[in-house]
């Protein structure tokens, strides 16, 4: 499947003015500090929140922590802080 013409053009947009492509594609951006916390920026939404699992909608697919003791320390619409135990982080 080959990418929308708009995308390829944020693409080269990015790299012409050295932007970090993340910004102008609306793509979801995972921070992960050890094996304590992981914040998700620029997510969809929440699809399952349990304390050894929490997957949240991206524009990419669905983003998966797991983990043990998990909690969300922090919500808004454009973030998610996690903290717990981390052991995977997987795109799907």
């Amino acid at each position: 499947m080959r990418p929308a013409r708009n995308q390829i053009i944020k693409k080269k947009l990015a790299r012409t003015f050295d932007l970090p492509p993340a910004v102008l594609l609306d793509q979801a951006t995972i921070h992960i500090l050890g094996d304590a916390e992981a914040k998700i920026v620029n997510h969809k939404g929440l699809v399952q929140y349990t304390n050894t699992c929490i997957k949240a909608r991206s524009n990419q697919g669905i983003i998966e922590v797991v983990g043990s003791d998990l909690e969300i320390t922090s919500f808004s619409s454009s973030e998610i802080k996690i903290s717990g135990t981390i052991r995977e982080v997987m795109l799907k």
